[in-house]
C-alpha cells in the first residue's frame, strides 16, 4: 500500500520490479511506472505564492485604520505604567476622583508635577501624583518612581496602589495620607506649636530607619532614596511614618555602585545633600546616612537646615555640636523640655542628648565614618529599651515596633571631637 515517488538514484538504483509489485500508488522512478502528476504541488505553491501575501497585507492595513481610528480614545486612555499588574485605572475615573484635578483637592506641588487627593468610585481615598510633561526631567522621575515602587514592600515605605500613563499625561495613584508630611507636623501653619512630643518623634525616627535599612539592606534590589526629608516622610491614619517620593532614587543591581556619580546628586534637597555630593563623590547609602542624620536634629530642635541662622561655615550640624553634650537646652525644641515634670528631667535629657549623638555621628563630613542604617536601628533600639519604663511622658507604644529589645540599661555618652560612638553602662 506504498504511495508515492519512487526515487532514481541511491538504493532505488538496482529496485527489481517484483520488490514493489502490487503498490499501485507508486509511481515515476527507472522502473516501468505509471509517470507522477505534479500539477497539484504546483496549483498549491503557487495558492500560497498568491495567498499568504495578500492575507498579510490585509491584516496590515486593518491594524493600521485601527490604530488611526482609535488613537484620540487612546492618549486619553490610561496604561499602568507598573509591571507588576495593579488595578487599571482609567483617566476619566482619576478626572472624576479629583474634581477635575481641581485647585480644592490641590494638596501640594513639587518640582516634577502636583499632588492632588480624590476618591475613587469603590471609595478608595487616594493621592494622585501628576507630572508636569513640560520638565524634561519630570520623565525620567516618573520612570524612577515606578521602577522603584514596584520593586519594595516595607511597612514604612510608600505603597503604590497604580500609576496612569499615555502621550498626554502620567500619574502615580497612592494610599491618601489624611495626617501629611512630617514638615506639616514640625512646623504647622500660622506659628503653632509642634504637637509631637518626645515618644512620637523616637518613634517616627525608628520607622525611618527600618524603612531605609530595608531599602539599604534588605531588598532584593539595592535603592538609594536621594531625597530623605521631612516633606517625603508622611503619616498614615494610624500616624505610622511613610517614606514617600522616590523620583531622584537609584537602583542597584548586583555591583553596579561604582558607575554612580554624583553628576546630577545635587539634584536633591539644598541642606539634605551629602557634602561629599559637591566635591565629585560617588553616590551611595551613606549620602542617605547624612540626609537622616539632618532630618534627626531637625526634629529635635525644630531647626531648618536652610535656617537664614546659619552664616558661613555653620550649619545645623556644626550649630548642634556646638552645644553638645552639656547645652544641648539651648538647641533642643523647647516643647520637649516643658512638658517634663522636674523629676524626669534628669531622664529627658539622657534620651535627648542619646538621640542627639545619633544625628552627630550620620552628619560627620567623610561618609566612611558614618554608621550604615542597620547600626542606627540597633541603636535606636537600644535607646527605646531604656527608656521604655520612665515616665508616661517618654512611654512607647508597644505595638508600633517589633524590634524593641530587653535592654533597660541607660547609656552615658563619650563622643569627643566627633569619634567613634561609645557607651558605658551606669
Amino acid at each position: 500500500m506504498l504511495t508515492g515517488e519512487v526515487p532514481k538514484g541511491g538504493a532505488f538504483a538496482t529496485l527489481d520490479a517484483s520488490e514493489i509489485m502490487g503498490n499501485l500508488g507508486l509511481c515515476g522512478g527507472w522502473i516501468n511506472l505509471p509517470p507522477c502528476s505534479h500539477s497539484k504541488h504546483k496549483e498549491t505553491s503557487v495558492s500560497k505564492k498568491v495567498i499568504i501575501p495578500v492575507v498579510v497585507g490585509i491584516a496590515i492595513l486593518t491594524m493600521s485604520l485601527l490604530l488611526v481610528a482609535f488613537s484620540y480614545r487612546w492618549r486619553r486612555s490610561c496604561t499602568p505604567a507598573l509591571k507588576v499588574w495593579p488595578p487599571k485605572i482609567s483617566y476619566e475615573e482619576l478626572v472624576d476622583a479629583t474634581g477635575g484635578f481641581s485647585d480644592e483637592n490641590l494638596l501640594g506641588i513639587g518640582s516634577f508635577g502636583s499632588v492632588y487627593k480624590g476618591i475613587l468610585r469603590d471609595r478608595t481615598n487616594i493621592a494622585v501624583k501628576v507630572l508636569k510633561l513640560q520638565d524634561e526631567h519630570a520623565h525620567q522621575s516618573f520612570s524612577r518612581e515606578c521602577n522603584a515602587l514596584k520593586r519594595v514592600r516595607h511597612r514604612n515605605v510608600i505603597k503604590i496602589i497604580s500609576s496612569c500613563s499615555n502621550l498626554d499625561f502620567k500619574a502615580l495613584i497612592l494610599p491618601l495620607m489624611s495626617n501629611g508630611s512630617l514638615e506639616r507636623w514640625l512646623y504647622p501653619r500660622e506659628g503653632g506649636q509642634c504637637k509631637l512630643n518626645l515618644s512620637d518623634r523616637l518613634r517616627i525616627s525608628m520607622e525611618i530607619a527600618q524603612g531605609m535599612a530595608y531599602l539599604h539592606h534588605y531588598c532584593f534590589v539595592q535603592v538609594i532614596h536621594r531625597d530623605l526629608k521631612p516633606n517625603n516622610v508622611l503619616l498614615g491614619d494610624d500616624m505610622i511614618s511613610y517614606i514617600a517620593d522616590f523620583g531622584l532614587s537609584n537602583i542597584i543591581f548586583g555591583n553596579s555602585m561604582d558607575s554612580l556619580t554624583s553628576t546630577d546628586a545635587l539634584k536633591g534637597s539644598v541642606g539634605y545633600i551629602a557634602p561629599e555630593y559637591g566635591i565629585g563623590g560617588n553616590i551611595s547609602t551613606k549620602g542617605d546616612v547624612y540626609s537622616y542624620g539632618i532630618l534627626i536634629l531637625e526634629l529635635l530642635t525644630r531647626r531648618r537646615p536652610t535656617d537664614d541662622r546659619w552664616t558661613e561655615g555653620i550649619n545645623l550640624p556644626k550649630w548642634t555640636e556646638m552645644h553638645f553634650p552639656n547645652r544641648i537646652s539651648d538647641v533642643v525644641d523647647n516643647c520637649l523640655l516643658i512638658d517634663a515634670h522636674d523629676s524626669e528631667m534628669s531622664t529627658v535629657m539622657e534620651c535627648l542628648t542619646q538621640f542627639i549623638q545619633i544625628g552627630l555621628f550620620c552628619t560627620r563630613e567623610s561618609p566612611q565614618e558614618r554608621p550604615d542604617m542597620t547600626e542606627i536601628v540597633d541603636r535606636l533600639n537600644t535607646i527605646r529599651g531604656a527608656f521604655l519604663d520612665t515616665p508616661k511622658t517618654l512611654q512607647l507604644p508597644m505595638d508600633i515596633s517589633p524590634f524593641i529589645n530587653d535592654e533597660r540599661n541607660i547609656n552615658t555618652i563619650e563622643l569627643g571631637n566627633r569619634g567613634s560612638w561609645s557607651t558605658s553602662t551606669s
